[in-house]
């Protein structure tokens, strides 16, 4: 299919764009041939914005992690309890995963070295960690926790149970767990569960962490 350009529209963005795509319809990253061929152009044309699959796969993943980021600070900003950002933070990752499905395996799956070799993409995971860090923190300051707690050890293993509810929703198979609850519903409601398990009433909301349940997904 070719693709055709309107005024200003830059070629790498829509490689990224049709790269993603096309992933989505295979579940693998288009050869670079295969996506010259889909956008209408030279592949050597292509080349001076993608220069080979390793490229083309650091770009999607720093489009899919600015997104993240973009929406997360925006949840955030609409909370004042340290819980209910750190809810707000996990039902994002959800929704940002649920509507880009492939940059959330994209992300998760990159080795180790590529994703290192990339300050960029470095720069944006650490936003987030950090993000985290500052809200657990203040979450202990408030009574949240115990001033013992290990917060490093917290956020790890957050994120796994994150990465592992959402990994489960989108092979479909974890709404038969919850039945009468879609695979997206269903995972919304664990991420939310699992926050409420992770503080203790606060002393300063009356003995319970007031926490807003969403009822639409996130737009990104």
């Amino acid at each position: 299919m070719s693709t055709t350009f309107h005024p200003g529209q830059h070629l790498l963005s829509a490689a990224i764009s049709t790269a993603s795509r096309l992933a989505a319809k295979t579940g693998e990253l288009p050869l670079l041939k295969t996506l010259a061929k889909e956008l209408g152009v030279e592949r050597d044309l292509l080349k001076q914005v993608i220069f080979d699959r390793e490229h083309l796969l650091v770009v999607m993943a720093d489009v899919a992690l600015q997104r993240l980021l973009h929406t997360i600070t925006q949840e955030i900003a609409r909370r004042s309890s340290p819980v209910d950002q750190l809810e707000a933070i996990a039902v994002a990752y959800v929704d940002w995963a649920r509507l880009y499905p492939h940059e959330f395996r994209l992300v998760g799956e990159m080795p180790a070295p590529v994703f290192e070799r990339h300050p960029r993409l470095l720069q944006y995971e650490q936003s987030v960690h950090a993000l985290v860090m500052k809200i657990l923190q203040r979450a202990q300051e408030e009574g949240y926790l115990d001033p013992d707690e290990d917060l490093v050890m917290l956020r790890a293993m957050s994120h796994t149970y994150m990465y592992g509810v959402i990994t489960k929703m989108l092979l479909g198979d974890l709404g038969r767990w919850t039945p009468g609850s879609t695979d997206e519903d269903a995972a919304r409601t664990a991420v939310q569960v699992f926050n409420r398990k992770l503080f203790k009433p606060g002393p300063s909301n009356g003995g319970s962490a007031r926490l807003e349940p969403r009822a639409h997904p996130i737009p990104v």
